[in-house]
């Protein structure tokens, strides 16, 4: 994920910003529930880098989505961007999968960055057919709109939530200055995504820190991390991010997303792995940590 990179972070500061106060309002009738779900994974299986760290030596690529699957509970599918997979591809992918495992498939930039985006009901009712052939193991989708989408489509964006099945899942993600710079339209923002249950994505990159808006418009959160490089300001970071999602689940959220990125993408198995034993020793959530074939800087930085 190449949005927001920077070069040079040694003099950025990657405090965790402090909850939107819209929160309040949207988490109101919320409680926390005796079973949160937590989902953490990367945004890829296919990476070569895995083998010998995530899957077992000499893994061939047709399994690597096998193990993938028994490593970590959640994976960003961002491959459906570019292409509407075929549904031999979904029934092969929901037959690797374990029961409770999710795919996250985002949304193809053929409906994202297109201005009639709410208009292409066609290629939309195609995508979502597509995809809900992985049944159970369907998570929550997202739609991410290119920097260049602004305020001035928030009537589209609300004629887009209407025409979707009330039972889909989905996030949004809008990168444009003009959402976070005014206080009101990213309330309206709020406003029209709580009305519709539908989670607005943060960001967490270096070079734009206001995606990090810390907005929950419903119960459940999806974050999009990018470290770089393992810079132990990542892990730095995640633990600042585990100490916020504690807060969140003591608060009334139920569900989280959090779907690591990082530049060369085997090191997201290197930092999703330190971010859920952290979440296991603060919490009693008990995710199933991934067994590393090859080591992991634990406990370096706490």
């Amino acid at each position: 994920m190449q949005f927001g990179r920077l070069e040079n972070i040694e003099q950025l500061d990657f405090v965790l910003p402090e909850d939107h106060p819209g929160n309040t309002k949207y988490l109101k009738d919320s409680k926390p529930s005796q079973k949160p779900e937590v989902y953490i994974g990367c945004p890829v299986w296919t990476d070569r880098g895995y083998i010998g760290k995530l899957y077992p030596p000499k893994t061939r690529s047709e399994k690597f989505l096998h193990h993938y699957c028994r490593q970590f509970n959640a994976v960003e599918v961002n491959a459906t961007h570019y292409n509407i997979p075929q549904p031999n591809v979904i029934k092969k992918w929901k037959e690797a999968a374990v029961p409770g495992f999710k795919f996250s498939p985002k949304f193809p930039q053929n409906i994202s960055h297109r201005k009639d985006f709410f208009e292409r009901r066609e290629l939309i009712d195609h995508f979502l057919g597509t995809i809900y052939g992985l049944g159970k193991n369907l998570g929550r989708s997202f739609i991410q709109f290119p920097p260049y989408f602004k305020p001035d489509q928030m009537e589209n964006l609300y004629h887009f939530f209407e025409g979707l099945p009330e039972d889909f899942e989905i996030a949004v993600e809008v990168r444009h200055e003009d959402w976070f710079n005014q206080a009101l339209v990213l309330e309206e923002l709020g406003d029209m995504l709580h009305h519709f249950g539908i989670p607005l994505v943060i960001t967490d990159v270096s070079g734009r820190r206001d995606v990090l808006h810390q907005m929950l418009t419903t119960n459940e959160a999806f974050i999009r991390f990018t470290g770089n490089d393992l810079h132990p300001s990542d892990y730095n970071r995640i633990n600042d991010w585990v100490e916020r999602i504690v807060k969140w689940l003591e608060e009334g959220v139920n569900t989280i997303y959090f779907y690591m990125h990082e530049p060369e993408k085997h090191n997201c198995a290197d930092l999703a792995t330190y971010m859920i034993d952290q979440l296991n020793q603060l919490t009693k959530l008990n995710l199933n940590p991934p067994q590393l074939y090859s080591g992991v800087q634990k406990g370096l930085f706490e």
